[in-house]
C-alpha cells in the first residue's frame, strides 16, 4: 500500500470511529454490499469524510444502534 493510501485509510478510520459504533456497521456493511477495492473504499471513506459530521450523527440519533426489543420466552 502507498504511504499516501495509508494516510488516508488511517484519517478515514478516524472520522469514522467518531460517528460511532453505528456508523462503522454502516460502513462496513456498504464495503462488503458494493465489494470495493482499496481505492474504492479510499474514495468511500473520503465521502464519508466530507459529507458526515459527528455532531450531524449524533443529532440525528445515528451514533447508537436502536433499541432491539427482547421477548421472553415461556417454557
Amino acid at each position: 500500500m502507498r504511504p499516501a493510501d495509508i494516510l488516508r485509510l488511517q484519517r478515514g478510520a478516524e472520522h469514522v470511529h467518531t460517528l460511532g459504533p453505528r456508523a462503522v456497521a454502516e460502513l462496513l456493511a456498504q464495503v462488503a454490499r458494493e465489494g470495493r477495492d482499496l481505492p474504492g473504499t479510499l474514495d468511500l471513506l473520503d465521502d464519508w469524510r466530507a459529507g458526515l459530521s459527528p455532531e450531524m450523527i449524533r443529532a440525528a440519533g445515528g451514533d447508537r444502534f436502536a433499541c432491539r426489543m427482547l421477548l421472553q420466552v415461556q417454557a
